[in-house]
C-alpha cells in the first residue's frame, strides 16, 4: 500500500473514530461553502531549466486558480475540510506548456488548546489530474502533507510544513516523486499588510530541458564522461518545449527554496500580493538549474 493511500486512510480514521455524539450533522458540511478565486501574472528567468545559460529562455505566465471548499466541526479540536481546485496555466511565448490541472482536496486537523495561540496540526491529501498540452506531461498527481502552525502573538504566525508528491505520467521523462520540508513566517504589520516569507528542502525528480546542440554533445561524451554516463541512464525525449528540437529530460536533484512575499488586503474579500521565488536546483552529478520568477496576484474569496 502506498503512503498516499495510506494518508487517505488515516484522515478518514481520524474522523470516522470520533464518538458518534461529537459529530456534526451531514447537513452542516453544506452551510459553509468558500469559493477562492486567484489571478497571478509571473515573470520567471529560466523557466525552461535549463543549465547552460546561453540558451535559457524566460517568460511571462499567467494563472488562474478556483477553489470551492467546505470545512466541517466534527468534535472541539477537531475540523474536516475539504475542496475542489482547479488550475489553469498559459504560457503564451511557449504555449506547449500550457496545462490544465482539476483535483480533490482533504484534510483534516486538530488543534491543541483554545484560544488564538494554540498550535494546530493539519494533515491535507490531495488527488489531481493535469491535463498538459505537451501529452507526454498528462497524468495523475497524489500529494499528502503535515503542518504544524502556531500564531506567536497578534502579529507573528509560523509553521513547518513536510511533503509528499507522486505525479505519474504517461512518458517516464515526466514521472515524478518528490519530497519536501519548508518553514514559513508571517508578520502582519496592520489590518491591510503583511509580509512573510518561507524556506524550504526538495529532494527527488525534477524535470530539466536543453537545446538539442547542448542535448547532442551530452549524450556523445562531449561533455565529459560524468555527464555522458548521467544522462545516458536518465529517461529523456523531444518535446520542442522551448524551441524546435528542444529535450526534456528527468534527473534526480536536490532544490533549494526561498519565497518572500507583501500582500495588502484590497477590501473585506480581495488580497493583493507580490511574490518573490527560488529555486536553485542542483542534480546528482552537480549540474545547476537557477530559476527565479516575480508575481502579482489577487485573491478574491467570495
Amino acid at each position: 500500500m502506498n503512503t498516499s493511500i495510506k494518508l487517505v486512510i488515516l484522515a478518514t480514521l481520524l474522523a470516522g473514530g470520533l464518538p458518534a455524539q461529537d459529530r456534526a450533522p451531514a447537513a452542516g458540511w453544506l452551510g459553509n461553502l468558500t469559493v477562492t478565486a486567484v489571478g497571478t501574472a509571473n515573470w520567471v528567468e529560466n523557466i525552461s531549466r535549463t543549465s547552460f545559460e546561453p540558451t535559457r529562455k524566460d517568460a511571462e505566465t499567467y494563472d488562474l486558480s478556483l477553489s470551492a471548499g467546505r470545512h466541517q466541526q466534527v468534535a472541539a479540536a477537531w475540523l474536516m475540510h475539504g475542496s475542489v481546485d482547479a488550475t489553469l496555466l498559459t504560457v503564451p511565448d511557449y504555449t506547449l506548456a500550457d496545462q490544465l490541472k482539476l483535483g480533490l482536496r482533504l484534510g483534516v486537523q486538530r488543534k491543541f488548546g483554545l484560544g488564538p495561540f494554540a498550535p494546530i496540526l493539519q494533515l491535507d491529501t490531495a488527488l489531481t489530474y493535469k491535463s498538459a498540452r505537451l501529452a507526454a506531461d498528462r497524468g495523475w498527481t497524489t500529494e499528502a502533507s503535515l503542518r504544524l502552525a502556531k500564531r506567536f502573538t497578534s502579529a507573528i504566525k509560523a509553521g513547518i510544513t513536510g511533503q509528499w508528491l507522486q505525479h505519474n505520467a504517461r512518458s517516464a521523462v515526466f514521472d515524478l516523486q518528490q519530497r519536501s520540508f519548508s518553514a514559513d513566517v508571517t508578520w502582519d504589520i496592520t489590518e491591510r499588510w503583511s509580509l512573510g516569507g518561507s524556506a524550504g528542502r526538495l529532494s527527488g525528480d525534477i524535470v530539466a530541458n536543453a537545446a538539442w546542440s547542448v542535448w547532442a554533445q551530452a549524450i556523445t561524451g562531449g561533455l565529459g564522461p560524468t555527464v555522458f554516463g548521467y544522462y545516458n541512464s536518465r529517461p529523456w525525449t523531444v518535446t520542442n518545449l522551448y524551441g524546435a528540437g528542444w529535450v526534456s529530460y528527468n534527473v534526480e536533484a536536490g532544490v533549494d527554496l526561498w519565497s518572500l512575499a507583501a500582500s495588502c488586503a484590497i477590501s473585506a474579500h480581495t488580497t493583493a500580493e507580490l511574490r518573490h521565488s527560488s529555486a536553485f536546483v542542483v542534480n546528482k552529478i552537480g549540474i545547476r538549474y537557477p530559476t527565479d520568477s516575480w508575481g502579482l496576484s489577487v485573491i478574491h474569496r467570495f
